[in-house]
């Protein structure tokens, strides 16, 4: 609202803006008032005046802009070595679930790939689990010793670091997991998101078309990978 004189008139102007609704009700009771309508108590109208102007406060603050969120793709592991991604699907109205997984070398080339169906209607953290058992022993059949597990599940990632006790439902398949990875050289496990997990999440959805399993040694099985190039380079 702003006001102005005009001395040599001898009136006055005045402008207002109505910013909202709250606004629009203080003026509608104003005229209601001028043409013979019930007055509101004044604290009543106080505090919708207080409202009002707490209102247009917060309309005349700049709206900060939503923060960037960068979405993490796949990067190849150091000079040496071979990075195991996998993941795990389950299929509840069928009772099975699948399991997908990748190996790739430190130039992003396809070492090996799975993607098995496991006839057992697990929970969704126990075919996680699984996933990574049966990566490790693909990994192991290709003899590759030094490798880099990842997978989408912070639950699974965590119980190899230790930090925290796994739940009794996947305890018995980490503790066979944990005495497969005494036979290699080097392992190390982590958590990543599902983004740059994109490969063997597409190969465990893919197999529930498949019967048994699928493994491929040192290509790229089609067309799931070659949807998931984005991820892989």
């Amino acid at each position: 609202m702003d006001g102005a004189t005009f001395k040599d008139f001898g009136y006055c102007g005045i402008g207002a803006v109505i910013r909202n609704d709250r606004g629009q009700n203080l003026w509608n009771h104003r005229n209601l008032i001028r043409h013979g309508g019930q007055r509101k108590e004044s604290n009543k109208i106080a505090k919708e005046a207080a409202k009002y102007i707490k209102e247009v406060r917060q309309d005349d603050i700049p709206k900060a802009n939503p923060p960037h969120t960068t979405l993490a793709t796949w990067s190849p592991p150091r000079q040496g070595f071979y990075k195991l991604n996998v993941d795990g699907a389950t299929f509840k109205d069928f009772g099975y679930c699948g399991i997908g997984a990748v190996i790739r070398n430190d130039r992003g080339q396809v070492m090996g790939a799975m993607c098995k169906r496991t006839e057992l209607p697990l929970k969704a953290l126990e075919t996680e689990a699984v996933a990574v058992e049966k990566g490790i022993l693909l990994a192991w059949d290709l003899g590759l010793k030094d490798i880099v597990i990842e997978s989408d599940s912070m639950v699974v990632t965590s119980a190899f670091s230790k930090a925290t006790s796994p739940p009794w439902s996947i305890q018995k398949v980490l503790e066979g997991t944990h005495q497969s990875l005494s036979w290699f050289n080097n392992w190390s496990v982590a958590h990543f998101n599902r983004n740059g997990n994109r490969a063997a999440h597409m190969l465990a959805r893919s197999a529930k078309s498949v019967l048994g399993s699928v493994i491929w040694v040192e290509d790229t099985p089609p067309p799931q990978l070659s949807q998931s190039n984005c991820s892989m380079m």
